[in-house]
């Protein structure tokens, strides 16, 4: 069997060279001569050229874009997993493929370095009238790449579905997070208020609402009518034992505090700027609340669990470098609370600076950061109900171990051919 690669020209050029050859040949003229039968031969020659390559380019051309539309598809499903992605492509290709007078003869998928997904096939159609021309089947090659983008990971998400203003950025107030976004799921009107004097930066910012304010500022990169993600941490965080009281009601009054985990019942008050340093492990604070006046905190491998509407209140001057567990069933949360609470304020008051890395997972409170609170910090994910930020100075990128991806859960996927 001959077969000629897919090309209109090319095999234009071999039936026409093939056809010429046959009504050349003696075989066409059965001992008769004149100019009668060289005219209608001559004639024939375009005539069946153009019936032949146009009824057969047609039926490869069609099968072409069948077997590119499955290419495509292939590698686009292959891009979007993070393991297995060639078998995966392989089966949606193999599952795309319709029966047509044609044959596979290759197929292979491979990865590139970007984490692209390279897909290639090849096939043979067979001919109908080009095979009187000796040109038995016409080669298809198709092939594409789909290159999975970076997704944008989400630092800050409001929950709250329908709160006027979920968002209030005063005069002042500082965010910068140019490499993760900011996604705020409320419908209500305004869907963020951005006042003059005020700094707001970051990769993306998603309003489910349509119509923020802009007070006598300009934000770049606010997307309104955006599908903000979902909030994927709802029910899937572990929920520590908080029934018996560890320690109740306490006051501590300057000087070096060392703390160890356990239930917190009641109220405390951090008074005289103490020092406090926690060991590692989960804080449970439950009944009352954390209220802290100066003074310094450290700890690393910590969590802090709000069993009801209980907080920590940072006021005056507070400088706290706190950090979550690298591993264990609280891996990579930092402050989260039970569910199903009832909406209450969570405020950090003049804070001196703080570097808080983790998830901070607090969907039933309205935080608000004032007079001079600052969060510099690497790692930190942030969940809240609302937010208000007034004199605040951020510096945030994305969280790592318990993060949330940006819309989409495949991220952009870019095709080429």
């Amino acid at each position: 069997m001959t077969a000629e690669h897919f090309s209109p020209l090319g095999a234009l050029g071999t039936f026409l060279t093939r056809a010429w050859r046959f009504v050349a040949s003696r075989s066409f003229w059965p001992g008769q001569s004149g100019n009668v039968s060289v005219i209608f031969a001559l004639a024939l020659i375009p005539v069946l050229m153009l019936v032949g390559v146009a009824v057969d380019y047609s039926r490869a051309s069609a099968i072409r874009t069948q077997l590119q539309a499955a290419m495509d598809a292939a590698v686009l499903a292959g891009a979007a997993q993070s393991v297995g992605q060639t078998a995966t492509a392989q089966s949606v290709f193999s599952a795309h493929l319709q029966p047509g007078p044609y044959s596979l003869e290759s197929m292979a998928f491979s990865l590139g370095g970007d984490a692209s997904v390279i897909g290639n096939a090849s096939a043979e159609v067979a001919t109908t009238l080009l095979a009187a021309a000796s040109v038995k089947t016409l080669t298809i090659n198709v092939t594409a790449t789909a290159k999975p983008t970076r997704k944008s990971d989400v630092c800050i998400l409001l929950v709250d579905p329908t709160a006027a203003q979920p968002l209030l950025v005063n005069g002042g107030a500082s965010l910068k997070a140019p490499n993760c976004e900011v996604h705020v799921r409320s419908n209500g009107s305004p869907a963020a208020i951005f006042n003059s004097g005020s700094t707001f930066v970051t990769k993306r910012t998603c309003l489910a609402g349509a119509s923020p304010l802009y007070n006598s500022t300009t934000v770049a990169n606010v997307e309104t009518r955006c599908k903000a993600v979902a909030d994927p941490f709802a029910g899937n965080l572990p929920v520590p034992a908080s029934s018996a009281c560890t320690a109740s009601n306490g006051n501590y009054n300057g000087g070096s505090v060392n703390l160890s985990p356990g239930v917190y019942c009641g109220w405390f008050n951090f008074n005289n700027a103490p020092d406090v340093t926690f060991a590692p492990g989960v804080y449970v604070i439950k009944g009352g609340g954390w209220n802290v006046n100066a003074g310094r905190w450290k700890g690393e491998g910590v969590t802090f669990y709000f069993a009801d509407t209980s907080r920590i209140q940072f006021n005056s001057g507070i400088s706290a470098d706190l950090t979550a567990p690298t591993g264990g069933a609280y891996a990579g949360i930092l402050m989260y609370e039970a569910s199903g609470l009832a909406k209450s304020d969570f405020v950090f008051n003049d804070s001196v600076s703080n570097r808080l890395e983790g998830l901070i997972y607090l969907p039933s409170r309205n935080v608000i950061f004032n007079a001079k609170s600052q969060l510099h910090t690497d790692k930190a994910t942030l969940v809240f109900n609302t937010l208000i930020l007034d004199q605040t100075s951020w510096n945030l990128d994305v969280g790592s171990g318990r993060t949330i991806s940006g819309s989409g859960s495949a991220g952009n996927i870019v095709i080429t051919r």
